[in-house]
C-alpha cells in the first residue's frame, strides 16, 4: 500500500518576489534593517515561545507587518 502522506517541500523563511513589508516612510529604516533590528530586540528579550515572541514584537514594534515579524522570528532560528 503506498504511503498516504507525502513530505511536503521546504519552506524557506527567505521573502518571496519584490513586495514592500514596510514603507521606508512608516519605519525610517529599510526592511533589512528593520528585521534585524526585531531579531536583535528578541535575542534581548529571551521569549520562551514563538507566540510570546510575536507578541513582543506587536508590542516593540507596533507599525511593523506580521509578515516582516514572522521573517524576524525566523531570523532568531538561524
Amino acid at each position: 500500500m503506498p504511503a498516504a502522506f507525502t513530505p511536503s517541500p521546504s519552506i524557506s523563511p527567505e521573502p518571496l518576489g519584490d513586495i514592500t513589508l514596510a514603507p521606508f516612510e512608516m519605519t525610517q529604516r529599510s526592511e533589512a534593517e528593520l528585521a534585524d533590528a526585531m531579531t536583535q530586540h528578541l535575542r534581548a528579550v529571551r521569549p520562551t515561545s514563538d507566540s510570546e515572541a510575536l507578541r513582543l514584537l506587536r508590542r516593540a514594534f507596533p507599525g511593523s507587518p506580521l509578515a516582516l515579524r514572522v521573517i524576524a522570528l525566523a531570523g532568531l532560528g538561524r
